[in-house]
């Protein structure tokens, strides 16, 4: 499924306003998003002050080109299109609310995201403004 920008009526009803509050969350969301991509081996990366680099490697299926442009965007998520289908999370995703990287993004005051999917001779790096559009 495509990311797409959640409907507002859906955004209040789940409550998407969980903002990243320290390094510690910052990890296990990226983490989660290694996993809910299949990623079968992730490696992170953190600078002794928690604060210069946190990365998060993996070998998930990657971002797709139509993709990128909502990847920090808040509330957009390839995960749900609306509160219904929030019974179908369960086991299948561990983040749906299109929160983590705007959220990092924003506390940041910008992020790097690297990315390919298959079929991608090179990766693609996108250089994420702190309002979690892409600024290069």
């Amino acid at each position: 499924m495509s990311i797409k920008a959640l409907p507002e009526k859906t955004v209040t009803a789940i409550g998407s306003s969980q903002v990243l509050t320290d390094p510690a969350s910052v990890v296990k969301e990226l983490v989660d998003n290694s996993l809910d991509a299949r990623a079968t081996a992730i490696f992170v990366e953190i600078a002794v002050n928690t604060l210069d680099v946190i990365q998060v490697r993996d070998n998930g299926h990657g971002i797709a080109p139509e993709d990128r442009q909502l990847v920090a965007r808040r509330y957009c998520t390839s995960k749900i299109r609306d509160f219904a289908d929030l019974k179908g999370v369960g086991s299948k995703w561990l983040g749906f609310r299109g929160e983590a990287l705007a959220s990092a993004a924003d506390m940041s005051g910008g992020l790097s995201v690297v990315t390919r999917v298959e079929g991608e001779d090179v990766a693609v790096g996108l250089k994420i403004g702190q309002d979690g559009r892409i600024a290069g």
